[in-house]
């Protein structure tokens, strides 16, 4: 009954969540079929992992069995279940609800003992699944888990865990509570051993419990899909004897066995069906199952009606949603289709409306609708877009229409298309699109564009048209334009332009183009070989243009045919800055009747020549009769270019005038190219001798001959045509063949240059290359007219491949001059390649300018002397050259380096090795020379630098090595200078190993820093750690100023967030370096500070606060502000008449009122006051008697009314009425004794209680004021404390002036805090101001309380009325009832008539007394205390001013120690000053002493400067200096008043401090606002730990001038170093001046007086240095004694 009542509740609760429409079925929203038993009907699909007896039959038992005595039984499931014939198989198919009788019989059971066991259920379609119950014969599963699938199985989601242990089976996964219908949690109520049979699991997808917003979303409906649903068993439960005993007996107490499986769900139609039906294949006989095939609705299809029905497709497929069915919508085809399908973008596109695309339209139609016509066709304007004739063809040209004949398909003004227009191509025109149009042609259907355009160009039609032939398109040319489109110019034109004609000219150069082509677009011509140029009228780099003159032949170089006469060569040499007036080398000098013949090789061009004869005339008159003769090879062919030419014309004759230096011959003469030619030259005769007789021996000097090309000959000259007119006109007019004759040309014109260019270029065919030679020329370049060559110094030649006369040795750096001895030799010209001069007899050498081997002193030539050690000398000095046996010296008189004798001739002596140890060439050589004493006849070596040694056999103080070793040497100690290179120590002589290094260094090479120093090392500036030790690790500290760094930068290892070089600042937006433990977070309120970043120079850490905020952090308000910093902070509104201190309650606001003054502003008068205010008065005394009373007895009476209200809910009354009844007699008698005591009691006791209560406030609110006034006292004393320390430590740094970069951040701190004062002061100064905002503000809340002061009197009348309502209630109050409210469960017994509840006093009765605590005796004990306080803070107040006298004495006495110690400070450094000023003056000589004796000086200089040096007198003698240092010593010391004046300032400090920790102890105790007092003492406390850390801060600046100190005796220390370089220097002066011995040993004397004067100087030197390291010694300990608790000494510090 149990389960089908939860059946039934479960199945509502799927209804409900679910939230079918029943009434309308499946009409107006979404239907789902009924839910039952998916299990029904699906035996065969329900399958189990495990089942008893499958195979054989198996026995199992029972764990207790009371009903019968058989415990073990037999299961065998080879045959399925029958009530009568097979009651023992247990199969799975057993766990179906049938609702039979004997169902108790029947179930399903595992094998024994196995754990993982699993059933699962296979759907043949997609159900919903709503829940799952289980019914168990035996334990429920110590743990199972539930499993769904929605994809038949491929893959698996868990709904469920259970199991007794959560969280050891199933670790990690969540124990709940269930947040979410699909959160995956487990849980142990299914899961106890308990019941032992018929316990059930039972699982809801949708718990009810849990709401769900949206019951068709995907998320619900994905939990409830189900195709396969699987349980997996996974744990036993036990008894635990399966542990203890694994026979097979105990495992058959253990299986899972299951009665009963319900499985609920429908068939899952996604709301589109109210019933199913059975899938192909399936029953549909069976009764109560459910089927799984959706009876589909709302035009859905699919098993699961998930999709749309044919042509239903114009929305997307959805779940039908309650009232919403989500029917599928019909496509609109317009009747020209019946298919269509769904499209997402379209539907997205038309904003979630219509998505349905039409398929194959008809009727010529298209779309997603079918609603357009198909390409060419359109849409008929007249008729119905649902008519099947709705679109015609299109009729267009498909030539010229685009598309092929596409026409507009309907009419849309929008975008301009009417229903079947012709859409023309871009050229084409017409209404079917037929034609091209104006300036285009040839219509074709392969154009894309339809016609072509006429692509006239416009550079070259005449008027720019662009016109053309319609059907083939030609153009219409202007005169030098052809072409179709007229785009190119006619031959020999280029450059299209828009100019009249076209087109310009080629103009290629005659002769440099091979013709007048050239190129249309650049119009470059075709140039011949080497020619470059648009025109070809430039030549290419390293080439030229031949001058007219540039096939010369050199007289000298022809051949010299003479006869009977001598001919000679003339060679001339070239002056420098003087031109040359000939060519090569010079002349032949030919005789009358002498002939020249010149062979002619080299013709380029066939053509006629002139013929030039360049010579020097040596007669006074022309050279009458010249013959020259051209000799040809054979006779002329007349096909030739010179096939005319006729014997006679060549033979020519000519005369050489005198006057001048050339001649051309009268007539051309013609020569062919590649033709091999004589030309003779016989000088036949010059002059007539029957005139002139006397000439016997006439001569010529003949220069060259040169073949000038005759531009008759060339066709670009004598074409005919007007060019070559001009070019001819211009060649004579400019007499361009003249340039050529003389050697000296002048200057060519342009017009000249060009056409000899064009002319070489014909001659040659082209340029002609340079060919300087590598050699004699600077580059491969040359002159572009001529070609000729940039020679090296001495070369000539066009191709720069010759020397000068007079020079010789051609090479690469041109050639030598010969520079001939004029007295040796026999001329100026010598061999041109070994520059040999002619000699005349007794000159030798290559110049002739030297005597013969053995000999000196050219012209006067002698023999050398070399005392027989050398063959020859210097020629000039005679200096011997070449000593032999160990000689040296101009004349070989000496022994050389690293030998010793007398080498003279005739002495008898030679010259021997050293033996400094052994000779030279030995390799263990280490003398730069020797010498034999005279007297001793010892051989005494001078060592070189690094040896030293008798023989030098030692390496001296600085080097090592082992030089007794074959090929060892002295090397210098590799320990970076910072040894004392005097010291043998210094370095390990064998090793080279530094062992004393200097200057902080350490290490094998003295390379590194020592521990506690940074720098580089071998540079020797290794500098002190200078840590700030407040910022750095303490592990790398050894004392405060003794810290360890990163050696090579000098970084220290800093606390965190702690940055810097020397840790000596915190990182930003942190402050307190002064903790010692690193910086701390600002913490500045973000909101209330400007920045993030707060004061760390104050050693405060106070953050930069916006207005109205306050405390170190700004998360207070500001001073005289009060509020929530959080939310606002506001200004106190006090009446400054009635306060006691300007500061408000921080949290309420209310005014700290003085006596007699009450208000939240303190602007009224108190209670227990009268008169106008500010001139409150106190009230009589007895108000404030009665008004304690009343107060106390309002209070009882309240107390009894709350009593009486509990007796009477409670109604324990009737037991103690006569009680009451005789108390309320009793408090009668008490009425009646007051009433007759005072007869004006009964109106006045009101206003007497309350008198008096107030007088007790006041009293209490002036106490709290003098605290407050005493407390601001204390705060004042402290920052004159806080000034005095300030005082202290700037005049500290006016007595050490090095401190100046210490006290940096101090000075900072004291500007910035001037400024705050400055911007504080501006803000009650400035208008508008703070202040003046704060006034305005108070004026505005004023009249705001004047405006609504009638409505406060109306509502302050109403209470007083309820005030008098309340006193008469009170006066009607029952006595007797009160006293036992406040008697509070006193027996009655106890009660005393007079002394109130629980008063005693000596057995007799009292209105109060001192054992009395009733409410009269209370007031009064707390008044008396009141005043006791009083008095205390008097004391207090008397204390503090007595501190104040202290501090102020204190300043004085502190004051007058400044001005000694300034005046002490003063004395020292002009002592100081005085002592440096001597130092730098015995520095100086020493620099200028050593710089002497370094410079090599003889003994004479040294001998003086000793003398000057001996004649230096100390100014003082050490006593008197020491004298002096010990007067400045007992001055000093009488400042030693000062550590007792600033020790009693440190103690009146410590009292303040004390005082003030008391006053804050009594008002905690006495007073209401102990937190008011706490924060002051704070603000104390916290000035006195500033002043600490100022301590710190100058302590610290002490320290570095320590440092710097120490850096000053470095320096001394240097200067010592330097004095015993002196002596070292010295003493190697002695060594150097050895050979010279009295001299030496004079000298020697000298120095060592030096040296003993330099060492008295050294002495009084130390003794300086002493007085000035006890001067700062004392000043330090000074300093120190009174900030740092140093300890210092009489004799140092």
């Amino acid at each position: 009954m149990h389960t089908l009542l939860l059946l039934v509740c479960c199945a509502l609760a799927t209804t409900i969540a679910q939230e079918p429409d029943l009434a309308h079925g499946c009409t107006h929203g979404s239907c789902y079929p009924a839910t039952g038993d998916l299990l029904v009907g699906r035996e065969k699909n329900l399958k189990a992992s495990s089942t008893c007896g499958l195979s054989r039959r198996e026995p199992y038992c029972i764990v207790s069995h009371l009903q019968e005595e058989k415990k073990c039984f037999q299961c065998d499931s080879r045959r399925p279940y029958d009530p009568k014939y097979n009651t023992i198989s247990h199969r799975i198919e057993n766990v179906i609800t049938t609702f039979r009788p004997d169902r108790k019989k029947c179930w399903w059971q595992s094998e024994n003992g196995k754990s993982d066991v699993y059933v699962q259920l296979d759907l043949e379609a997609e159900f919903h699944f709503t829940h799952l119950i289980m019914t168990f014969k035996t334990f429920r599963p110590a743990a199972l888990l539930i499993e769904r699938s929605a994809d038949f199985g491929l893959t698996w989601q868990v709904y469920r865990y259970f199991a007794y242990d959560c969280a050891s089976v199933f670790p990690g996964i969540s124990h709940g509570p269930l947040r979410k219908v699909d959160d995956v949690i487990c849980e142990s109520r299914y899961s106890d051993i308990e019941p032992s049979t018929e316990g059930e699991v039972i699982f809801r997808v949708l718990d009810p419990a849990i709401r769900i917003e949206d019951p068709y979303s995907p998320r619900i409906q994905n939990q409830l899909k189900i195709t396969n649903l699987r349980v997996n068993f996974t744990r036993l439960h036990t008894l635990g004897d399966n542990l203890l005993d694994s026979r097979l007996e105990i495992k058959e107490k253990y299986y899972y066995a299951m009665y009963e499986l319900v499985v609920r769900g429908n068939c899952f139609c996604y709301g589109h069906a109210s019933e199913c039906a059975p899938i192909e294949g399936i029953r549909d006989d069976i009764e109560g199952m459910v089927h799984g095939r959706c009876v589909c609705k709302h035009n859905t299809k699919g098993l699961n009606c998930e999709l749309c029905d044919d042509f239903h497709n114009d929305q997307p497929w959805r779940p039908a949603e309650g009232r919403n069915t989500n029917a599928c919508k019909k496509c609109n085809c317009n009747g020209h289709s019946n298919k269509c399908h769904f499209d997402m973008a379209v539907y997205l596109s038309t904003g979630n409306i219509s998505g349905g695309v039409c398929d194959d339209c008809l009727h010529n139609t298209m779309g997603r609708n079918c609603e357009t016509c198909k390409p060419f066709y359109y849409q008929d304007p007249a008729r119905d877009i649902r008519d099947p004739r709705v679109c015609i063809a299109c009729d267009c040209d498909p030539d010229g229409s685009v598309n092929n004949g596409m026409c507009d398909g309907h009419d849309d003004p929008s975008l301009g298309t009417i229903a079947g227009q012709c859409r023309c191509k871009v050229n084409v025109e017409g209404p079917r699109c037929d034609k091209c149009k104006s300036g285009f042609f040839g219509l074709n259907a392969s154009d894309r564009l339809g016609c072509q355009p006429c692509k006239c160009d416009p550079r070259g039609t005449v008027s720019g048209s662009p016109q053309c032939d319609p059907v083939q398109g030609d153009c219409f040319c202007k005169r030098l334009v052809m072409g179709q489109s007229c785009n190119q110019c006619l031959p020999e034109h280029w450059a299209l332009s828009h100019d009249a004609s076209g087109c310009r000219g080629c103009d290629c150069d005659i002769g440099g183009a091979v013709d007048n082509q050239c190129s249309m677009e650049s119009g470059q011509c075709r140039c011949r070989s080497h020619m470059v140029g648009r025109q070809c009228n430039q030549v290419e780099s390293g080439h030229f243009f031949m001058a007219l003159d540039h096939y010369l032949y050199e007289a000298e170089l022809a051949k010299l045919v003479a006869y009977d006469f001598v001919v000679l060569l003339i060679s001339r040499e070239h002056q420098s800055g003087r031109l040359a007036s000939w060519t090569g080398t010079g002349f032949a000098r030919v005789p009358e009747g002498g002939i020249l013949e010149f062979f002619i090789t080299n013709i380029p061009y066939s053509m006629e020549y002139d013929v030039l004869i360049r010579y020097e005339p040596q007669m006074p008159r022309d050279w009458e009769e010249v013959r020259i003769k051209v000799v040809r090879p054979g006779p002329i062919p007349t096909s030739s270019p010179c096939g005319n030419t006729i014997p006679a014309d060549d033979l020519l004759t000519v005369s050489l005038p005198s006057g001048s230096r050339f001649v051309v011959l009268p007539q051309p003469v013609c020569l062919e190219k590649g033709v091999r030619y004589t030309l003779r030259l016989e000088f036949v005769r010059y002059a007539d001798k029957n005139i002139i007789p006397s000439f016997s021996n006439a001569n010529i000097l003949i220069d060259s001959i040169a073949l000038l090309p005759r531009y008759s000959s060339l066709e670009m000259f004598v074409a005919g045509d007007p060019a070559s007119l001009t070019r001819k006109q211009s060649y004579e007019r400019y007499r361009c063949h003249e340039s050529a004759k003389s050697v000296s040309r002048p200057t060519l014109s342009d017009v000249c240059a060009k056409l000899i260019t064009s002319m070489s270029a014909i001659i040659n065919d082209g340029a002609l290359p340079c060919q300087c030679d590598p050699q004699g020329s600077v580059s491969s370049e040359c002159d572009v007219r001529g070609g000729q060559c940039h020679c090296k110094p001495n070369v000539i030649g066009r191709r720069c491949d010759k020397c000068a006369p007079a020079t010789y040795g051609f090479g690469p750096s041109g050639c030598k001059l010969c520079e001939c001895s004029q007295e040796g030799s026999r001329g100026r010209f010598c061999d041109v390649y070994t520059g040999q001069c002619p000699c005349l007899s007794g000159a030798f050498g290559q110049r002739c300018d030297g005597c013969q081997t053995g000999h000196w002193g050219f012209p006067n030539c002698r023999p050398c002397h070399c005392n027989g050690h050398a063959e020859e000398c210097h020629q000039k000095t005679g200096a011997c050259i070449n000593c032999r046996s160990n000689t040296a010296g101009d004349k070989c008189e000496k022994c050389a380096n690293g030998f010793y004798g007398n080498p003279v001739l005739g002495s008898g002596n030679q010259c021997r090795p050293c033996p400094c140890p052994d000779g030279p060439n030995s390799g263990r050589h280490f003398a730069a020379s020797c010498y034999q004493d005279n007297h001793s006849r010892q051989v005494v070596c001078n060592c070189k630098q690094g040896y030293t040694g008798v023989r030098c056999e030692e390496c001296a103080p600085g080097y090592y090595g082992n030089p007794s070793q074959p090929g060892g040497q002295c090397q210098p100690c590799r320990c970076n200078n910072n040894i004392d290179l005097s010291d043998p120590e210094a370095c390990d002589r064998r090793t080279g190993e530094c062992r004393k290094c200097l200057y902080n260094t350490e290490g094998p090479d003295c390379s590194m820093c020592k521990s506690g120093y940074f720098g580089d090392g071998s540079r020797r500036n290794c500098r002190k750690c200078t840590c700030n030790f407040l910022g750095t690790e303490r592990s790398q500290c050894l004392s405060r100023d003794d810290c360890l760094c990163q050696r090579s930068t000098g970084q220290c290892q800093c606390l965190p967030r702690v940055t810097g070089l020397t840790c000596d600042h915190c990182a930003p937006n942190y402050w307190n370096l002064a903790s010692g433990r690193g910086c701390e977070p600002c913490g500045c309120e973000p909101n209330n500070a400007y920045t993030s970043a707060c004061n760390e120079v104050s050693f405060t850490g106070q953050c930069q606060c916006r207005d109205g905020f306050g405390g170190r952090t700004c998360r207070d308000c500001q001073e005289n502000y009060w509020g929530d910093p959080r939310n606002q902070c506001r200004a106190c509104d006090c009446d400054h008449r009635g306060i006691e201190t300007s500061q408000c309650n921080r949290v309420t606001g209310h005014c700290a009122c003085r006596q007699g003054v009450s208000g939240v502003r303190c602007d009224q008068c108190a209670r227990g006051f009268s008169g106008t205010f500010p001139d409150c008065q106190p009230c009589h005394q007895c108000f404030g008697d009665w008004d304690r009373i009343v107060q106390d007895l309002a209070a009882k009476t309240k107390a009894l009314a709350a009593r009486s209200q509990e007796i009477q809910s409670t109604g324990l009354i009737g037991a103690y009425e006569k009680s009451f009844r005789e108390l309320e007699e009793k408090l009668a008698q008490a009425q009646s004794i007051v009433n007759a005591r005072n007869a004006t009691a009964e109106g006045s006791v009101h206003f007497l209680y309350r008198s008096r209560i107030g007088e007790t406030t006041d009293t209490l609110n002036r106490l709290e004021g003098d605290l407050t006034a005493v407390q601001d006292s204390n705060y004042q004393a402290s920052n004159e404390l806080n000034f005095l320390l300030f005082n202290v430590c700037k005049d500290i740094h006016h007595i050490c002036p090095s401190t100046t970069g210490a006290y940096d951040s101090i000075r900072a701190s004291y500007n910035k805090s001037r400024d705050a004062e400055h911007r504080a002061n501006q803000s009650t100064t400035d208008t508008p101001s703070t202040v003046s905002q704060s006034a305005d503000t108070r004026k505005k809340t004023e009249r705001l309380i004047a405006e609504k002061k009638d409505d406060f009197n109306r509502k302050n009348a109403a209470n007083k009325r309820a005030l008098s309502d309340l006193n008469a209630k009170a006066q009607g109050l029952d006595i007797k009832k009160i006293n036992e409210k406040v008697r509070a469960h006193t027996n009655i017994e106890r009660l005393f008539p007079c002394g109130g509840v629980g008063c005693r006093d000596d057995e007799r009765r009292h209105c109060g007394g001192l054992n009395c605590n009733g409410a009269v005796a209370v007031a009064e004990n707390a008044l008396e205390r009141s005043k006791h306080a009083e008095k205390e803070l008097i004391k207090a107040m008397g204390e503090v001013e007595e501190l104040f006298k202290q501090v102020a004495d204190a300043k004085s006495k502190a004051q007058e120690a400044k001005d000694k110690a300034q005046a002490a400070l003063k004395k020292a450094s002009d002592t100081k000053k005085k002592v440096e000023r001597s130092n730098n003056d015995l520095r100086d000589l020493i620099k200028q002493i050593r710089g002497f004796l370094m410079q090599g000086a003889d003994p004479d200089s040294i001998e003086a400067v000793a003398s000057r040096v001996l004649e230096l007198s100390i100014p003082a003698s050490p006593q008197q200096i020491k004298h002096l240092a010990d007067e400045i010593k007992d001055r000093v010391r009488s400042l030693s008043n000062v550590d007792a004046i600033l020790e009693q300032t440190q103690d009146d400090v410590r009292k303040a401090e004390k005082l003030l920790m008391e006053a804050k102890k009594a008002r905690y105790i006495y007073m209401n606002k102990a937190d008011k007092a706490k924060n002051t003492a704070d603000s104390v406390k916290q000035a006195l730990d500033d002043a600490r850390k100022a301590q710190t801060a100058a302590e610290k600046a002490i320290q570095r001038i320590q440092s710097e100190t120490s850096a000053s005796e470095k320096d001394l220390n240097e200067a010592m170093d330097k004095l015993g370089d002196l002596g070292r220097q010295i003493e190697a002066l002695k060594a150097k001046r050895a050979n010279n011995s009295m001299v030496a040993t004079q000298a020697e004397e000298t120095a060592n007086m030096a040296q003993d004067k330099a060492n008295e100087a050294k002495q009084v030197y130390e003794i300086v240095l002493f007085i000035i390291f006890e001067i700062v010694g004392i000043l330090f300990c000074f300093s120190c004694t009174n900030l740092l608790n140093c300890f210092c000494s009489d004799s140092g510090w």
